[in-house]
């Protein structure tokens, strides 16, 4: 068996997918990924605040006997986490990506040791538009919600990437797929508490998603509904809704509990490095320390809409 089908073969085991594709591919990826800032279908203030400057194309500049791209699909769950206050519990989601970076990635970077390395060949961490390479390669299929959707997974999933030294054998390098039922169905759109999904368009204005406004900092605009807060981080209303997801969706699993008094450190924005050691873990072992001076911010309103 050939090291990416020994790959291949072991991500089966986690239910995952992956493609490989040629790094020839890499210019005509970026002028792709280029196209919709170019006509202006994409904020420019988003894109200079979020965008630009994260993404590197200069792969073949950094690692130079780099070949070949491979992209990751792997099954990941919407969780919840459990709040006390006044001695009432609420229960609070976390959408699909948010909380299992450390496991998956860790997890990929074993296989690959294992696989990879072990048997002559190195493998090169890359920032690149993981979506855009995932629909090229055949792994997924745009959205109308601009979410890359996955057969066997929907928009249920994380996508890692990596470079190698591999060569590629099985490049598949296709043009950009969209969901054929998009073409007829709203359910996104209707659902988006923000209005940012467009009618026609596979392009978001991601300026308005709810997802994008509650990772930054500051107020909320004075725009937002309140009732449209629904996630401590991020959004699920447009994958929630989504038909194409239906057979994906499966019951929120409860992550982890806050107690009452671990809670209102949170609410009260309790700097991190003055959490107990353990709550620091904890929240660490979510992915959330990053997130974590968004936290009250997020929660204050989904208590509100609870209560109301």
């Amino acid at each position: 068996m050939d090291i990416y089908s020994q790959f291949q073969s072991k991500l089966m085991h986690y239910k995952a997918q992956c493609r490989m594709v040629s790094l020839k591919h890499i210019q005509e990826l970026e002028t792709e990924f280029n196209k919709p800032i170019k006509d202006s279908f994409v904020n420019k203030q988003l894109y200079e605040s979020y965008i630009h400057g994260y993404i590197n194309f200069s792969v073949k500049e950094k690692y130079p006997s780099a070949l070949s791209l491979i992209i990751v699909a792997t099954p990941s769950p919407q969780i919840d986490l459990k709040f006390q206050i006044e001695s009432k519990d609420f229960i609070f989601k976390i959408p699909p990506m948010y909380t299992d970076r450390v496991e998956v990635t860790g997890r990929i970077k074993k296989i690959t040791s294992d696989i990879f390395n072990n048997n002559g060949y190195n493998t090169f961490p890359v920032v690149l538009p993981k979506k855009l390479i995932a629909v090229k390669s055949g792994l997924a299929k745009y959205g109308k919600n601009n979410l890359a959707y996955v057969e066997g997974m929907g928009s249920y999933h994380r996508l890692t990437l990596f470079a190698t030294d591999l060569p590629c054998n099985n490049d598949s390098w296709l043009k950009v797929q969209t969901l054929d039922r998009c073409e007829k169905c709203f359910a996104c759109q209707k659902s988006c508490p923000t209005s940012a999904i467009n009618r026609n368009e596979f392009v978001i204005k991601a300026e308005r998603c709810l997802a994008y406004l509650n990772e930054q900092s500051g107020t909320f605009p004075d725009w937002i509904n309140p009732k449209a807060h629904n996630c401590i981080i991020g959004c699920i209303k447009c994958q929630d809704s989504c038909p194409e997801n239906k057979s994906n969706i499966s019951a929120s699993r409860l992550k982890e509990k806050f107690s009452e008094s671990e809670t209102q450190m949170i609410l009260k924005n309790t700097p991190f490095e003055n959490l107990p050691d353990n709550l620091q873990m904890r929240i660490d072992d979510l992915c959330l320390k990053y997130y974590y001076k968004h936290l009250s911010r997020n929660i204050i309103p989904l208590i509100e809409n609870y209560m109301n």
